[in-house]
């Protein structure tokens, strides 16, 4: 229980930050393949296995809120006060998630050209369509309540919870690039003010993530089972192309600067490789 409980605040955490995957950090830590089966499971006739897998996902599922709220608070003082080294741990997180990827998902499997190129495409077709989306922002204004505010919030949390299961594809990081991971992030860092205005917002966003995780659930399912290769191919472009789009080449450089970012994205990187070596 505890070990899954910790797969699930990595989870979590991993779901929160731009370009970093909670379905990689789910195949690191060993849980991918028993998530997608508990997910299977919940629809089963056995009700020993259908109980099984319940207690499995709330066990991930409680983890995941822990690190999601638990981080945004980290996330948003780091945002505020080392913009251009937060967003190069990130691409320290991602680029370094590469090699495990290739490793424990790949398996040796030779590369589809198409499928990766095509991955590659839609992450830099979604930067071109919101230049300038993926600048770090601070402090933004929640907006007030109304249906298209909670219609938004729905879709925010397909996409967040959509993409929490899928290796190499950061639901963080398409909502960084399309402009809304910062409405997305200040809600959760202030999720413990018990405002109307941030819980309502919040519960919506928890119909989409519930929805999204079902839906990709399937989608996942299907084409790693028929298209299994070409399916890892595009992932995989997905996260290269995630990893230089992150790149903050409007910031403002001097020696400092350049020196921490450094450290920053290798610390990133130390921090993957780490997750990587946990049996």
């Amino acid at each position: 229980m505890i070990k899954t409980l910790i797969g699930g605040i990595a989870v979590g955490v991993a779901n929160i930050i731009p370009g970093v995957s909670g379905g990689t950090m789910m195949v690191v830590l060993g849980i991918f393949n028993k998530v997608m089966d508990s997910i299977s499971d919940l629809v089963s006739k056995d009700n020993k296995k259908r109980m099984e897998a319940i207690i499995f996902l709330a066990q991930v599922l409680v983890g995941a809120v822990i690190g999601l709220v638990g981080f945004a608070k980290v996330i948003e003082f780091l945002f505020n006060h080392y913009p251009t080294q937060t967003m190069y741990w990130f691409i320290g997180l991602i680029a370094f998630s590469i090699p495990l990827f290739l490793k424990s998902e790949m398996k040796g499997e030779r590369l589809s050209l198409l499928p990766f190129v095509i991955g590659i495409g839609i992450i830099f077709g979604l930067e071109f369509l919101n230049p300038g989306k993926g600048d770090v922002a601070v402090n933004p204004v929640l907006p007030a309540i109304s249906i298209g505010l909670c219609i938004k919030m729905i879709l925010i949390g397909a996409i967040a919870g959509g993409t929490m299961l899928m290796p190499g594809v950061s639901g963080s990081m398409v909502l960084l690039i399309l402009g809304e991971y910062y409405l997305f992030k200040s809600y959760l860092a202030n999720i413990t003010s018990f405002s109307m205005e941030i819980l309502i917002p919040l519960a919506f966003m928890g119909v989409g993530i519930i929805l999204g995780i079902l839906i990709s659930a399937k989608l996942c399912g299907y084409f790693l089972k028929k298209y299994h290769r070409g399916t890892l191919s595009l992932i995989l472009g997905l996260i290269v192309a995630s990893s230089l789009v992150l790149i903050p080449f409007s910031a403002a450089y001097n020696v400092t600067v350049i020196i921490t970012s450094v450290i920053a994205l290798l610390l990133g990187g130390i921090m993957v490789i780490g997750l990587g070596k946990i049996s």
